[in-house]
């Protein structure tokens, strides 16, 4: 099975400059671990529940503290052709829970994460 088949296609998007504490409500609201941060001029990152954590661990004001300062830049995305397999592997060896699936022409398709995949293959076996 390909990921792009099994993620999730309604992805929730936020800038850099959004807020935590906006961004954690959206999260919440759409009950999603993570979220697309999409710039104009740079390659797509992440921001993962992981990272709110951290900041709230670290005592961010969350009303101002801005997602590029806790997000992953430049996030690790796979081939929506890619074989589900693959991907969880190179999510275990690197320790991350979600992964962008793009498309052949380069768009995003998608967010893969470790629940899409386990959904996956219980309902295979």
């Amino acid at each position: 099975m390909d990921i792009g088949s099994i993620a999730t296609k309604q992805v929730l998007t936020v800038g850099p400059l959004h807020t935590l504490a906006e961004t954690a409500r959206k999260m919440y609201e759409r009950r999603s671990g993570s979220a697309i941060v999409q710039s104009d001029d740079e390659n797509p990152g992440i921001i993962t529940e992981r990272d709110l954590l951290r900041a709230v661990a670290e005592g961010a004001d969350l009303d101002s503290a801005a997602v590029e300062d806790y997000m992953t830049a430049n996030a690790i995305s796979g081939s929506s052709s890619w074989d589900a397999e693959k991907a969880a592997r190179l999510m275990i060896e690197h320790g991350f829970r979600h992964l962008l699936v793009i498309g052949e022409a380069g768009q995003i398709e998608g967010i893969l994460s470790i629940r899409d995949l386990t959904k996956a293959f219980l309902e295979e076996s």
